[in-house]
């Protein structure tokens, strides 16, 4: 396992508070029942922490799987970030019908790194029909910056997309270029943002 995506995986479980880590790593799905249970979660952080990297060694994680749990530690806080939201709405004369998820998430990741070299695109689709997409963003001369990610969370049968606030401001454009792109939509970013309840009752 690179040092980068053990580093990685790292400060992602310090994040995590401790009566919550077996949720989150049994949602991960990466480390199997057997191995969780070699681990003993009555001990200090940080020697849970080194128990967990040598298990993630072993199977030696990949950035995917590191992004994976990023994302999914951010599916439990997602209270905690404020949402810009993107109205979305066909082209005159195009059909309604929603776009396939699968072609989607090939098309966004391929014309994304196409306009943009440095950057890494992750999903995780979830069971309430949502879609999370977790970008890393680099430059032209630096390799994609893995702890300021923007996170975009699309539910199916609604016609809004949620982008988390991001300081990196200049990629918002190139964002809603890449979903116009892939999923054959006019976007209209709105004025206003959403906190997660806010969110939810939106999509309802």
């Amino acid at each position: 396992m690179d040092e980068t995506v053990a580093e990685f995986i790292k400060r992602t479980i310090l994040k995590i508070p401790m009566n919550e880590l077996t949720t989150i790593l049994k949602a991960w799905d990466f480390l199997s029942e057997n191995q969780l249970q070699t681990v003993n979660f009555r001990q200090r952080k940080e020697s849970v922490v080194q128990h967990l990297i040598r298990l993630c060694e072993e199977k030696r994680a990949s950035l995917n799987d590191a992004a994976l749990l990023d994302i999914i530690y951010t599916q439990f806080h997602q209270h905690q970030k404020v949402w810009d939201v993107f109205q979305m709405s066909k082209g005159p004369g195009e059909d309604v019908d929603l776009f396939d998820m699968k072609q989607f998430k090939n098309a966004f990741k391929k014309i994304l790194q196409r306009a943009l070299k440095n950057v890494t695109v992750s999903f995780r689709e979830t069971e309430e029909n949502a879609i999370w997409i977790r970008i890393a963003w680099g430059t032209q001369y630096t390799k994609p910056n893995q702890y300021k990610p923007t996170y975009v969370v699309y539910y199916s049968q609604t016609p809004y997309a949620f982008k988390s606030s991001s300081t990196l401001r200049r990629n918002t454009p190139l964002l809603g270029q890449e979903l116009e792109a892939t999923g054959k939509i006019y976007l209209r970013q709105e004025e206003i943002t959403l906190d997660i309840t806010e969110m939810k009752k939106a999509c309802n």
